[in-house]
């Protein structure tokens, strides 16, 4: 799996380099930004079809329902809680310690069509990213910059989520959707932590 992401991370580096756009980056959905500029891609993502070791799964009841398993990685708190769709009250980073979010990791179970998008300080938005039913990803920023903003979607379920902005405080909605962004873009604060429901 390793030289996978490796031959996928040379390839998007070698059409970076000629200036071109993967088709990836350029079909997903445009990040809400005040910027037009395209940059590449500016983060990676690790995969794998069990769960990832030393993270949470749902109860066995839950593996054939819809379900999506969530964690944070703070850049000093290090992995903090995993949580999944199932009820479990909380949310996976920090608070009130100024500790900004830069890995994140998700996985899915039953038949939940998912896929997410993250936004950088200092290098935009990446590419969207499908985490089929089954399967995981950890995703990050080979810079080691600061997650800001969550982009979530779902064609066959509803989502509601929050962030905990840097500064700011829980930002978020109550409205049901399939398709929406937490945190914040354009703002300059990074995310310390975050829920999702579904």
């Amino acid at each position: 799996m390793r030289s996978r992401t490796l031959t996928a991370l040379s390839a998007l580096t070698a059409l970076t380099l000629l200036g071109m756009v993967p088709v990836a980056q350029a079909a997903g959905s445009a990040a809400p930004s005040s910027s037009t500029e395209v940059k590449p891609a500016p983060d990676t993502a690790q995969t794998g079809d069990t769960a990832r070791a030393g993270a949470a799964v749902p109860g066995p009841t839950l593996q054939n329902a819809r379900a999506l398993c969530y964690q944070a990685h703070s850049r000093n708190a290090g992995w903090t809680s995993v949580l999944c769709t199932d009820g479990a009250a909380g949310f996976t980073g920090t608070t009130g310690q100024n500790d900004p979010i830069d890995r994140v990791y998700f996985s899915v179970y039953g038949d939940l069509d998912f896929n997410v998008q993250l936004h950088w300080s200092n290098d935009g938005t990446g590419a969207e990213r499908r985490v089929a039913p089954g399967t995981w990803a950890e995703i990050y920023n080979p810079n080691g910059n600061a997650l800001e903003a969550i982009h979530l979607r779902s064609t066959n379920e509803t989502m509601k989520a929050a962030a905990h902005v840097q500064n700011v405080g829980w930002k978020g909605t109550d409205l049901w959707s399939y398709d929406q962004w937490i945190g914040s873009i354009g703002e300059a604060r990074w995310m310390e932590a975050f829920w999702v429901a579904i």
